[in-house]
């Protein structure tokens, strides 16, 4: 057993300072209204370990705090993150969920937003997108939850028309007659995550315009 020098609650902070003769626990006030533990009382194995869990939760969760603070991040890359740091499973996993249920982390708004900024400023098609996103740290479910959505949302025009504009920008001499510019060409937009159905319709179409 260990002796509880002290306790000092930071009300302001939700926070308690458990301070026994060999060491200090600061945990949330939460944590500190289960343990059962009290000013001047001696703290038993149960205790001390629940102590030690709930220090290295709390410990966890300024740490997200910290990386949060920079930028969103999705929840895969946050959990690497902590881990590289040291925290254990458990409490990442403890810290990942008071920050979903408070509303820090929300992956499918953040996956929508950065699909939707890529499909935008770096005009790729789908399966580059899918690519982009799991690289980003956005677990597979979620990205073809939120792809699904945006294709549901895209007109096959305006597919062909983002093609159309990589075409004349990348490729703008192209001609349906042209066999190693047109493999060029169809090799330059599958990277960039389009479909052979519908790249071959684009290049297709320009004999025709």
């Amino acid at each position: 057993m260990e002796a509880t020098y002290s306790v000092k609650l930071y009300k302001a902070d939700g926070e308690a300072l458990v301070s026994t003769n060999d060491n200090k626990y600061r945990i949330t006030m939460a944590d500190y209204l289960c343990s059962g533990v009290e000013d001047g009382a001696f703290v038993d194995e149960t205790s001390l370990a629940f102590l030690e869990a709930a220090a290295e939760k709390l410990a966890c969760i300024k740490k997200a705090f910290v990386y949060l603070s920079y930028r969103a991040l999705p929840i895969r890359k946050l959990k690497t993150k902590l881990k590289t740091a040291g925290f254990g499973e458990d409490a990442i996993e403890k810290c990942i969920q008071l920050l979903l249920k408070k509303g820090y982390l929300d992956d499918y708004a953040l996956c929508n937003d950065v699909a939707l900024s890529l499909q935008r400023s770096k005009l790729y098609g789908f399966s580059r997108l899918k690519k982009e996103l799991y690289a980003k740290g956005f677990d597979t479910e979620c990205i073809d939850s939120v792809l699904d959505s945006l294709e549901d949302c895209t007109e096959e025009d305006t597919t062909q028309s983002v093609i159309n504009a990589l075409l004349a920008k990348k490729f703008p001499s192209l001609s349906p007659d042209d066999r190693e510019g047109r493999a060029k060409a169809v090799s330059y937009l599958y990277r960039m995550g389009y479909s052979y159905d519908d790249i071959n319709n684009a290049i297709s179409a320009l004999g025709r315009d």
